[in-house]
């Protein structure tokens, strides 16, 4: 189990008004998106051998003291341990997401070794960066009609198709209910799938 910790903007994101104003051109007759939520995902991976709950009040203390992950002026943030996050992550209220990740490895090695240079974390293995995009979507039944949304919203595949990830740089997850940490985990840690472009 890792520990995870979700950084947004409290001040206007620009690149989620952005989407929103662009995304709302890609949906289909009958589909509207009412908000984007930009949050940064750092997951923090113990070390093999050792737990999470390790390094997990250090680590509270040097979010809360430093400015290695948040700016308290324009950020607010939220840090989930392996104890108090659950068994699975859940979008918020009336929201779903996509999880976006580089192709490349996800580990932030300079960020590791600055960190443990101020603040001696045992038992950390790796810092791991992503991003995720909540989105408040509905169709024409009402429902946030997800598939539909998700084909439109995020894959780019062309013009007029896709908007949130880059196929050539990201590889993307999404979370359209509670989905278990272990998968995200996984998606974060193992290598991403090749990406093969249409013919």
């Amino acid at each position: 189990m890792s520990v995870v910790l979700l950084v947004r903007l409290k001040i206007t994101d620009l690149t989620a008004w952005t989407a929103l104003e662009a995304g709302r051109k890609l949906l289909p007759p009958g589909h509207s998106l009412d908000r984007i939520v930009r949050e940064q995902v750092i997951l923090f991976e113990p070390e093999s051998g050792a737990r999470a709950d390790a390094f997990e009040a250090p680590l509270a203390d040097a979010v809360r003291h430093s400015n290695f992950f948040v700016n308290p002026n324009k950020e607010s943030y939220r840090l989930l341990t392996a104890a108090e996050r659950g068994e699975t992550w859940t979008a918020p209220q009336g929201a779903w997401g996509i999880v976006a990740r580089a192709r490349e490895d996800t580990r932030d090695e300079g960020l590791r070794q600055r960190l443990l240079r101020e603040h001696p974390l045992r038992g950390l293995g790796a810092i791991r960066q992503a991003k995720v995009w909540w989105l408040w979507t509905r169709g024409p039944e009402g429902g946030p009609a997800v598939e539909t949304c998700a084909g439109a919203l995020g894959i780019l595949l062309g013009p007029g198709q896709g908007l949130l990830v880059n196929p050539h740089f990201e590889a993307a997850l999404v979370l359209d209910g509670p989905m278990p940490w272990s998968r995200v985990e996984s998606f974060l840690i193992e290598p991403a799938p090749e990406y093969r472009a249409a013919a």
